[in-house]
């Protein structure tokens, strides 16, 4: 159980908001490219914390090696990344097991991140799939070269019966520098046959940012699975 539990302490964790086992939700929310739980502090969850209730939900930031959870870049082969992706992944299953252990299972926590952090965040629902409560998206996409098949070995097709219903909030630029919303939208498809309820929201002319009308949808995200929580 301290093991578990101790993930939450680990350097670089930035806990915020209600204390881990006492609101409705954990939120376990990753930093872009050059970004830190500070950036993310600053520029999200101090947004959304606006926006829903006093002691809702638990925040939870890790931060990324040098300020990058990997090297390359999101359309790279898969086997370029996929160390990389894994380090990440155990990251945010370690998160979820600690939080587990303060009474907030996979289905009480939601995973969010913004830009490299969001494509994490698609990655780990397409390949370590759990049923979580749901997940919010800000500028991602799945790895691998678009139109491609994503399920060569070691990356085997996921059983898609933890994705059916997960309400996912996916949202991008119609012009973004970093993630073609071509790239976005074939995200969505992929959740979708996967039986995820996605909602994909694109906003017009943006920077590579998060922008007042995501932050709005995902308040609204947070407020209805908190309702639902418990």
């Amino acid at each position: 159980m301290t093991a578990r539990v101790g993930a939450l302490q680990a350097p670089g964790v930035e806990l915020h908001g209600a204390p881990p086992g006492s609101g409705a939700l954990a939120v376990v929310l990753l930093h872009g490219r050059d970004q830190d739980p500070a950036w993310m502090r600053e520029h999200v969850v101090d947004r959304l914390a606006e926006r829903l209730p006093d002691g809702a939900v638990t925040w939870v930031l890790p931060a990324a090696p040098e300020r990058a959870w990997y090297s390359g870049r999101v359309h790279d082969p898969l086997e370029e990344t996929r160390a990389e992706r894994d380090r990440a992944a155990a990251v945010v299953d370690g998160l979820a097991d600690a939080l587990a252990a303060h009474g907030h299972d996979a289905r009480s926590t939601v995973l969010a991140g913004f830009s490299q952090g969001a494509c994490l965040v698609a990655d780990h629902l397409l390949r370590r799939p759990r049923r979580w409560a749901g997940a919010v998206v800000w500028t991602g996409a799945a790895f691998g070269p678009v139109g491609t098949d994503r399920w060569s070995a070691p990356d085997p097709a996921p059983d898609p019966g933890p994705l059916a219903g997960l309400p996912v909030l996916l949202t991008n630029g119609d012009a973004d520098a970093w993630i073609p919303l071509t790239a976005t939208e074939e995200l969505a498809g992929l959740l979708r046959d996967r039986g995820a309820e996605v909602e994909l929201r694109v906003q017009p002319g943006r920077d590579h940012e998060v922008a007042d009308d995501e932050v709005d949808a995902a308040a609204a995200l947070l407020r209805r699975l908190a309702g639902g929580a418990g």
